[in-house]
């Protein structure tokens, strides 16, 4: 097990994600990020609200991205 981090960038916003999720593996963390990514979308499409062009940065416990999920290429997969 080891603690993945989602970090958030759209644009010029960072959002830092400084508490992580303990999850099993790479494979198990690229499915939380695409999981959560349509989560996040599909509240974006409920509020009628601009859906930007997010990307996780998902980083191991040591904060180096292993990596990176643009929101875009999940909503067709």
């Amino acid at each position: 097990m080891a603690i993945y981090f989602f970090h958030l960038r759209d644009g010029e916003t960072f959002e830092e994600d400084t508490v992580g999720v303990e999850l099993e593996d790479v494979d198990s963390a690229r499915t939380e990020a695409i999981v959560a990514a349509r989560e996040m979308l599909a509240e974006q499409i409920t509020l009628g609200a601009p859906i930007g062009n997010p990307i996780f940065e998902v980083c191991e416990g040591d904060h180096v991205v292993i990596f990176k999920l643009v929101f875009r290429d999940i909503l067709h997969s």
